[in-house]
Parts: C-alpha cells; structure tokens; sequence
C-alpha cells in the first residue's frame, strides 16, 4: 500500500512539474493567438481602408478621417483578433465621420517576429509615430484597446498625449487573468507579460471610458469595477446581456458615440 502511494505521489509532482514547465517554456504560445491567414482590405469588403506598412512590416489598416482635424480611433485588437474583423467594426465609425488606424504587431498577420509585452508595446508606438509622421496630431487620436490590446492602450495612455480613451473588456493585470484561470499555477511567479493596467491607469489624464459585458467569462466583470475604482473619473458603462465578444451587438456603440461626441 505504501509502495502505491508513493508511486501515485511521485505521478502528482512529476504531472504538476510538467504543467509548471508548460507555463514557463509555452506562455506567450498560450497568451498570443495570432490567425495564420491574413487579408487585405478589399477582400475584407472596407474598400475605404488601406494597408500602412513601413520597413517591411505591416502596422495595420488605415481609414482617413473625412476632415483633416477629426478623430482618429487608434484600435489595438485582443488575442486572437486580425484587421478583418476589426475593419468589420468601423462602419459605424465612418459613419459618424471618425478616422480609423487599425494596428496589428508583430508575429500577427503574417509579420515577422514573436509576440510579447514589450514588443506589443513598441508596434503600439510605431503606429502612433506613423500617425504624427502623417500629419496628424495627436489631440486627435482616440485610443481604443480591445482585450489583451487594452494593455497596450494603458501602456500607451501614460506615455503620449492624445484625445482620449477606450478600453472594452479590460483585465486588471494579465497576472490575475493567469491566476484566475489557473489557481493551482504559481501563476504570479512565473508570468513574463504581466500588462499590469491596474498600477497604470491612475495616471490616465485624459477623458476615459471602460465598456464591459456582465456576462463576460473570459475577462470576468469584477476586473473593469477594480479598473474604474483605480480611475474614479473614468465613465464604466457596463453591458447586462453582453459577453466578451459581442459588445457592439449588445448596444455598446451608442455609449460609445456618445462618450467620442464629449470629447
């Protein structure tokens, strides 16, 4: 009996080790999603976009503000997001007369490289440095982050000056996401892109809002309340119906309209 529960001991540690290795040696392989097929703006059916790249590297696809010194919405996309599905939300942007900067990183749409925070971070600066490049100032960008590209957006909100900001379904650090997730993973050890929003967001200056579905499991509510508390000027608006995926569907385009007119 002894010997079988030192046997089914020593299977536990080494299946535990195994998953602690998974954790060190595949995270960023779990965290970055990137789709292997990229498109182009005419097959996407947003004829008004045009691919920006620069030294070989795609930055993303661009929609010219109707007026030299309307909004720009500068969109950082979520895990497992690409610039078709992201160009499948401007319509009601382009209606509204906003411009449009889809950005993607690297390793994602077929460009070169790996994934990580602070590479993530440099192809955020990358597309506004494009941007200013361009003509545009940056009273005029509006930064929007969706899901994982919300730490992008709050990296980018406490270095540059812009317009304002939007973060749908935003975590409170991908720490916690891990260790939610995970809680049996000595997770807070271990994570190497932690995109910590929640030390960050405090020094927001700009108008700020936080779109968030009630119903969201896979950036649970209680990670935007915990975002707004660290913000107290931040404007939460929270969907009842909606999840992580289907904000728009779920009414979030008119807050959305509303909070682009405040600004």
């Amino acid at each position: 009996m002894l010997q079988i529960l030192a046997w089914c001991l020593a299977a536990s540690i080494a299946i535990y080790l195994l998953a602690v290795g998974i954790m060190v040696f595949r995270q960023r392989s779990l965290l970055y999603r990137p789709l292997p097929a990229p498109a182009d703006p005419q097959s996407a059916g947003v004829t008004w976009m045009r691919r920006v790249e620069r030294n070989g590297r795609l930055q993303g696809w661009f929609a010219p503000p109707p007026s030299p010194d309307a909004p720009i919405l500068v969109f950082f996309h979520g895990n497992r997001g690409t610039l078709a599905r992201v160009a499948a939300k401007t319509t009601p942007w382009r209606d509204a007369g906003v411009g449009v900067f889809a950005a993607t990183y690297r390793g994602y749409e077929g460009n070169p490289g790996h994934p990580s925070e602070a590479g993530l971070y440099e192809d955020g600066r990358a597309a506004l440095d494009w941007l200013s490049q361009a003509g545009f100032s940056a009273a005029q960008l509006i930064l929007y982050g969706e899901s994982l590209g919300t730490g992008i957006v709050t990296q980018l909100a406490t270095e540059r000056t812009c317009r304002g900001v939007i973060l749908e379904a935003p975590f409170s650090s991908m720490t916690e996401i891990a260790a939610g997730r995970y809680p049996w993973l000595p997770c807070r050890w271990l994570l190497r892109d932690r995109f910590d929003n929640l030390s960050k967001i405090g020094d927001i200056t700009v108008p700020l809002m936080i779109l968030h579905g009630a119903r969201d499991r896979t950036v649970p509510l209680v990670h935007a309340r915990r975002l707004a508390a660290a913000a107290p000027e931040a404007r939460l608006v929270v969907l009842e119906e909606a999840d992580h995926l289907n904000l728009y569907e779920s009414g979030g385009m008119a807050p959305l309209l509303s909070f682009i007119k405040d600004l």
